[in-house]
């Protein structure tokens, strides 16, 4: 759909070159033309050689600039302006609702396309090998990271967490090549991020990250990168979007990590439910 595409494209758009970013602004400008547009029309019309507009459809994750056609051919007619509205003060409280709930519905199905089969076999692998997984994140990504420890925590495998940066990087320090960590991180840029993100390379650890710029530090230098699409708006400046993306990304791979690791799984659950269902009030 067409607000999958243009996320995916907003989502590599940083890290471009001048020449792919005016591709970027000719296509999102013109999403429901361009799929009539051959490779030439389309250089033409965008002042660069048809070479760069191939290779800015590879840049952007399509193995051909045919590819990147079918993918236009494949939008829907829907503004994207519906699904990413900007808040107004003069909206009523149920549209302010609305607005928002449709921008996480949004986010969340670019997200589910975005994310190839690929990705989360070679992900579950990493998991499924570790013996400890560690969950790293700072500011509001430390808030995701804790949510995906705490459902991680049921599962039988060893779980490492903190909220504060400095115990991250003791943490991080002690993980090895046997274990996994996920890193979190929704411009992949901080630096403090990337400076966990050394520590757990150094020591050979596998990484995957979730962040959503697909051109970021973070992304590149990640053995998996998983990418949670969202739109920042004026309201918005923390993209909850996209932390509701991420929130649902992790959950689908505790259910995965379950499902696959059933018949050990169950007893810890069943432990973990018990003492629980022990700690409450009758």
């Amino acid at each position: 759909m067409a607000r999958t595409l243009i996320s995916r494209i907003k989502s590599y758009y940083d890290n471009l070159s001048k020449s792919d970013q005016a591709i970027s602004d000719y296509l999102i400008a013109n999403i429901d033309s361009a799929a009539r547009l051959s490779i030439q029309d389309f250089a033409k019309n965008t002042n660069v050689s048809t070479a760069t507009i191939s290779r800015f459809s590879k840049k952007i994750g399509f193995n051909s600039f045919q590819e990147l056609k079918l993918a236009i051919h494949a939008t829907d007619s829907v503004s994207t302006d519906e699904f990413f509205s900007e808040l107004s003060p003069a909206d009523s409280y149920k549209e302010i609702l609305t607005k928002n709930f449709n921008g996480n519905i949004s986010s969340l199905n670019s997200t589910l396309n975005l994310v190839d089969e690929h990705k989360l076999n070679q992900t579950m692998d990493i998991l499924l090998r570790a013996e400890t997984c560690g969950f790293f994140g700072l500011g509001g990504s430390n808030a995701v990271a804790l949510i995906a420890y705490h459902k991680f925590l049921r599962m039988p495998l060893q779980c490492v967490y903190h909220q504060d940066f400095h115990f991250q990087q003791m943490q991080a320090a002690k993980l090895t090549s046997k274990d996994c960590a996920f890193v979190i991180s929704h411009t992949g840029k901080n630096k403090d991020t990337i400076h966990l993100l050394e520590i757990l390379k150094s020591r050979g650890v596998p990484v995957i990250a979730i962040t959503s710029f697909a051109s970021s530090p973070l992304a590149k230098a990640a053995d998996i990168a998983l990418i949670s699409i969202s739109e920042e708006i004026s309201y918005r400046p923390e993209a909850v979007a996209s932390t509701v993306s991420q929130i649902s990304l992790l959950d689908a791979l505790f259910m995965m990590y379950g499902m696959k690791m059933k018949d050990v799984s169950e007893s810890t659950l069943s432990e973990i439910r018990k003492v629980i269902r022990d700690s409450r009030l009758p």
